[in-house]
């Protein structure tokens, strides 16, 4: 039986895919075929989606038996919708972050989708600066992101890593470290913590430290993805831990689990960026 499917998988790869000695993905396809690609991952990356997707689901059906308690919305309705949303939304996050790792241009298609559900979600339980990142910022940075991979891919499906210089890096550690003292000033104005939190005022410093890390670090580590730089993984590994603190504070299990797992995936980043470049095999 196990060969059977092993066989019905390979046929299925020889159709879509076109895999080369080097590991290097051909394909004369669709690009909606460049999806569902989960059969060709390594056993790491299908562990991290598939533990992704159990605790999510498992958060699915708790939101439907204490909607309140795990779902945030309030009322009854919203918390169905916010339920519903936000499986979508961290399935497809948990897609666009393990494909990114892996250099697939398909990680923009799922960002699309996260970004717009998870945006939904954020505004219906009141973060309404997390839904301005998510819509306003990060979902067009997808379709920015597409063009300049696809510009420069090796082949329409995996993008080239870039380095970046030295002096480019320091230059982008004393704007990070200007932005984020700029934006934890401004989250201490109370006309802005209002605003920023739909309503309430939030007086953790810890919060606000980590609040405003995450939303400079999310950023510009979104406009180095955009631009294929290897150096983006670090700072998507600050940004994790620094969201894992936050939903700490605020009991959020959902979110912890999910950004645990981008936290993992992002170290298989860093490995598998930087090993393919020292390689020379895409250079």
């Amino acid at each position: 039986m196990s060969m059977n499917l092993k066989k019905i998988f390979f046929n299925i790869q020889n159709k879509c895919f076109e895999i080369t000695n080097d590991g290097v993905l051909k394909s004369p396809c669709k690009w909606w075929q460049h999806i569902y690609i989960i059969y060709n991952w390594t056993i790491y990356e299908q562990f991290l989606f598939v533990m992704n997707f159990i605790v999510t689901s498992i958060f699915f059906i708790l939101s439907f038996i204490e909607p309140y308690k795990f779902a945030g919305g309030d009322t009854l309705a919203k918390c169905y919708i916010i339920a519903v949303v936000s499986l979508v939304g961290n399935v497809s996050n948990i897609m666009s972050i393990i494909l990114s790792s892996k250099k697939r241009i398909s990680t923009f298609a799922w960002g699309i989708v996260a970004c717009a559900t998870l945006g939904t979600t954020s505004f219906l339980s009141k973060a309404i600066g997390t839904s301005i990142v998510y819509v306003i910022i990060q979902l067009p940075m997808q379709f920015v992101g597409f063009h300049t991979w696809r510009r420069n891919s090796v082949n329409k499906v995996q993008v080239t890593p870039r380095r970046m210089s030295w002096w480019w890096i320091i230059l982008t550690i004393m704007i990070i470290a200007l932005a984020t003292t700029g934006f934890y000033y401004l989250e201490q104005m109370d006309v802005f913590q209002k605003f920023w939190n739909g309503g309430n005022t939030n007086n953790n410093q810890i919060m606000v430290v980590c609040d405003s890390l995450t939303f400079v670090l999310g950023t510009t580590a979104m406009f180095m993805m955009i631009f294929a730089i290897r150096e983006q993984w670090l700072l998507w590994i600050i940004l994790d831990i620094a969201i894992i603190v936050t939903f700490s504070v605020h009991t959020n299990p959902q979110m912890i689990a999910m950004s645990a797992t981008a936290l993992l995936d992002a170290f298989y980043g860093v490995w598998n960026w930087w090993r393919k470049v020292e390689n020379k095999e895409y250079e």
